[in-house]
């Protein structure tokens, strides 16, 4: 049995570490890097309705503790990302670690890209992840991420369309974050994917402005590692379907806590960034743990800080 085997929903992972949307690409091109068959799953950078240019630069600059920044879903759109960018992941991953991210403007967009994903590769993905995290976009995600019923609307939608696993990917920054979780709950949904990555600025003091093109964007890195554990904390307590956290984790303790907290699975981002072999190596770290501790299964700690 392999004890680190992590169910979310109707998808079935071979660890629970997952490489998160955008800061891993489309995995294969951490592939010279790193040993991608030591990860759970890769969520594939996120792909929209139509090709975004993304921010104005500078999108990417270091704070203390991680990094700030602002991308805007930049991505060459569907018909690039099926044709040319799907085969390079299939070739790098195996379709039990493949997780396609999706977003649009509207609940017909994130539904015509669920379908047209899955009827090309639907028996070579593990699951659909509909995005509605990205806080640096003007229209859409957030709005799927700050109102209930439109979250709700969406994840039927999509869960209606297509007969794969699907993900909801959210943005916790809302003051009614636990009302749109257990509203997308209700639905059946298979996991829902917190993302824990508060607003922040910075100033260049030379220049005299923001270093953002965007001038705010959301911080990541271990700086933020307690607000996505209280998250995750309170999430478990108002939902009752799987929960993947991020926020912050870069090491084997880092998984566990979040598990402790509630998360079923977690996401590991920006600390590729620094070390892109860093997944394989929490990887080694958890088989450690379950092997010292005795656990026939990781499931066990799931939620269990809370007893």
């Amino acid at each position: 049995m392999n004890s680190l085997e992590t169910r979310l929903g109707r998808a079935v992972f071979r660890n629970p570490v997952m490489g998160a949307s955008g800061c891993t690409g489309h995995g294969y091109e951490l592939a010279e890097y790193t040993d991608l068959s030591r990860y759970g799953a890769v969520s594939l950078k996120t792909v929209t309705y139509h090709a975004r240019p993304g921010n104005p630069p500078e999108r990417v600059n270091e704070v203390p503790g991680g990094i700030i920044s602002s991308i805007g879903l930049q991505n060459p759109g569907p018909d690039v990302f099926l044709a040319q960018t799907m085969p390079k992941s299939l070739a790098a991953l195996d379709r039990d670690q493949i997780v396609v991210s999706v977003a649009g403007d509207t609940v017909e967009e994130y539904v015509e890209l669920c379908r047209r994903t899955v009827e090309r590769y639907g028996d070579q993905i593990a699951a659909v992840e509909v995005n509605a995290a990205c806080p640096n976009v003007n229209h859409g995600a957030g709005y799927y991420s700050r109102d209930a019923q439109a979250a709700r609307e969406l994840v039927t939608a999509a869960k209606e369309a297509v007969d794969v696993p699907v993900f909801y990917k959210f943005n916790t920054n809302f003051e009614n974050y636990l009302e749109v979780a257990a509203a997308v709950s209700e639905t059946g949904v298979d996991a829902i994917y917190t993302s824990n990555t508060p607003m922040g600025l910075k100033i260049d003091i030379r220049k005299k402005r923001p270093v953002l093109g965007n001038v705010v964007g959301p911080v990541c890195g271990s700086a933020i590692r307690p607000i996505g554990m209280l998250r995750i904390w309170n999430l478990y307590q108002v939902v009752s379907v799987p929960l993947v956290a991020s926020g912050g984790a870069s090491t084997w303790e880092d998984v566990i806590e979040y598990m402790l907290a509630g998360a079923t699975a977690v996401g590991v981002g920006s600390a590729q960034f620094a070390h892109p072999d860093i997944v394989p190596q929490i990887v080694s770290g958890l088989e450690e743990y379950v092997r010292r501790e005795g656990l026939d299964s990781l499931s066990t700690l799931v939620g269990a800080a809370h007893a």
